[in-house]
């Protein structure tokens, strides 16, 4: 990890995020059409920071960002979670932000969206800070088609978003069993059936565990990276929403 913190370090403006909302559909008491977000996105900040994007049916989304590698993966150096709203093009909303470095950031997005082709705006960090960013259409990544188990059924061997090493076994009934730096934890999950993602649920064992006893939840997607290896991200929070953390590998 000592390569990836230099680069972390270098890029001291959190990614942002994108608030997506509205669904997609048609206002029935305003004559504005509202313009869907759904969908899978990749771009890039003004940190310098390349981020996955994905828009769930129900408005939640997640920004998975970190640092691009040669062969179209991400090391992952933070998440962004929330909803949002939409009126006509335009989205705006609040966001949470979970860094590498285990904090918390608080902000709101505006911009613009053209369906299946863009989303392009700006954000605004409680702290002060503010960013642009742009996202297009992940091309590898297939949206409305549900997700299949058996793609990420395994083991994996990666990190987890503060630093540690991971090796994570999900078996094809969605059992997580997962280990790291002498901490436990188990879980699972299931393919969504029709958008493809999955839903993830991880409880952390009581020792050596940076969250003991917590649970976490949130989704998982996968897609072929330009060498054809597949890429895993698992981006989770708590009930509440002041924990986040995240685990990434390639196979």
């Amino acid at each position: 990890m000592k390569n990836l913190k230099s680069k972390l370090f270098a890029l001291t403006i959190p990614f942002f995020l994108f608030a997506c909302g509205g669904g997609g559909g048609d206002s029935s008491s305003s004559a504005t059409t509202n313009v869907s977000a759904a969908g899978t996105w990749q771009g890039i900040a003004s940190s310098g920071y390349v981020g996955d994007l994905i828009v769930l049916p129900d408005n939640r989304f997640y920004n998975i960002y970190g640092v691009g590698t040669v062969g179209g993966g991400l090391v992952v150096a933070g998440f962004d979670y929330g909803s949002g709203s939409i009126s006509g093009s335009n989205l705006s909303g609040p966001f949470t932000e979970y860094s590498y470095n285990g904090n918390a950031y608080t902000g709101s997005i505006t911009a613009n969206v053209v369906a299946n082709t863009s989303i392009i705006g700006s954000s605004s960090y409680a702290n002060g800070n503010k960013g642009t960013y742009s996202f297009y259409p992940l091309s590898q990544y297939t949206y409305n088609t549900p997700a299949v188990l058996s793609t990420i059924t395994g083991s994996w061997s990666g990190t987890l978003l503060t630093g540690p090493s991971a090796t994570i076994l999900i078996s094809s009934a969605g059992a997580i069993a997962g280990t790291s730096s002498g901490c436990v934890f188990s879980g699972t999950v299931s393919p969504d059936p029709s958008v493809n993602y999955f839903n993830v649920s991880i409880t952390f064992g009581s020792g050596g565990c940076a969250l003991p006893g917590q649970t976490v939840s949130g989704i998982a997607i996968n897609y072929k990276t330009n060498v054809g290896t597949t890429q895993l991200v698992v981006a989770l929070t708590n009930s509440a929403n002041t924990i986040g953390t995240a685990f990434f590998a390639q196979r």
